[in-house]
């Protein structure tokens, strides 16, 4: 198993991050019309989509979904665990005219924005959008990884009919230049074989190695700890007036009605009606069986995470069905 990133500690930056302790305050506006912008954080298939379709129900807000090009524009050599450092000015500059354009084009004053790499960069999208608010959607590890790991089997390879439209939208969204960094992972895609396992949602740095060594179900947990443990430790660091942290399985009207009032939005009922027709507690409850032996695996990676979220205690690992008795045979001569 790699080494687990540096212990979380709440009061202190994510781990690498390098922001300063006058960051935790509301940075100056830009004026582009991109003002106090939302930002969902959170791993795949933890409820980020949801929880900002929700959000985007309010008249004032528009949805930008998940640029990701956008955001990696500048940095196209690296992975998706990008610092401050990175964001230089005319990274800013072309990540918020993106932006900005998707909230004229609706004709809102509010954005919300989903991209799942920017879990694995807070900092970073806090140099680029220094007035935003932060919400992280957390999932239990035990339901989150597996989900991961299958919906990677699944998405990685080939195209679907929501992966062609996404891929429209990424060649949309796309300058030409960044067009050959990306040519190795469409082939990869299409052709459904090759020397590297196709990776699937946030890059951390290392990844092709780690799912090509160690397979799909311990990278995802990989993955999955370092978008939890980089967006919780910023975002408990940046303080309760900039970040708020919510737990997909116990979402209710109450607190999604708390996040409009932090997001700095008028109440709604559109965004009650959204939550009610879009949430089901089973669905965020929901578990994909694990072998005694995948529990082994995933719970160095899963159990630290868990508690430090305030998870309660993992579930024992089932006992396995014992062996059935033999059938009596015909008595011996």
């Amino acid at each position: 198993m790699p080494p687990a990133p540096a212990s979380p500690v709440p009061g202190r930056p994510a781990p690498g991050d390098g922001a300063a302790s006058g960051d935790r305050q509301v940075g100056p506006r830009v004026a582009d019309g991109l003002a106090g912008p939302i930002v969902v954080l959170g791993s795949p298939r933890s409820g980020t989509t949801l929880v900002a379709e929700v959000l985007a129900a309010h008249p004032d807000v528009a949805l930008a979904g998940e640029p990701r090009l956008v955001w990696r524009w500048g940095n196209d050599r690296r992975s998706d665990e990008l610092r401050r450092e990175h964001a230089r000015p005319e990274v800013q500059a072309h990540v918020r005219r993106h932006l900005a354009r998707v909230v004229a084009e609706a004709g809102t004053s509010r954005l919300v924005e989903k991209t799942p790499a920017n879990a694995l960069r807070p900092g970073f999208v806090d140099a680029v959008l220094p007035d935003a608010r932060y919400v992280h959607v957390t999932r239990d590890g035990w339901a989150a990884v597996p989900s991961i790991a299958r919906f990677w089997d699944r998405r990685g390879r080939g195209f679907d009919a929501r992966q062609v439209a996404k891929l429209g939208r990424r060649l949309r969204e796309a300058e030409l230049a960044q067009v050959p960094h990306y040519v190795a992972e469409l082939v990869g895609r299409l052709r459904h074989r090759g020397p590297a396992t196709p990776l699937y949602g946030p890059r951390l740095a290392g990844l092709q190695a780690l799912v090509d060594e160690l397979g799909h179900l311990e990278a995802a947990a990989a993955q999955w700890r370092a978008c939890v443990t980089q967006a919780a430790a910023f975002g408990r660091w940046l303080g309760p007036g900039r970040y708020r942290e919510v737990a997909l399985e116990t979402l209710d009207g109450a607190t999604v009605a708390d996040l409009v009032a932090f997001c700095g939005l008028e109440p709604s009922p559109a965004v009650a009606e959204a939550f009610a027709g879009t949430y089901r507690v089973a669905s965020a409850r929901a578990r994909t069986p694990l072998t005694p032996a995948e529990r082994r695996l995933l719970a160095p990676y899963v159990e630290p995470v868990n508690a430090y979220l305030g998870y309660g205690p993992p579930e024992p690992e089932p006992e396995p069905e014992p062996e059935p008795e033999p059938e009596p045979g015909p008595p011996s001569p």
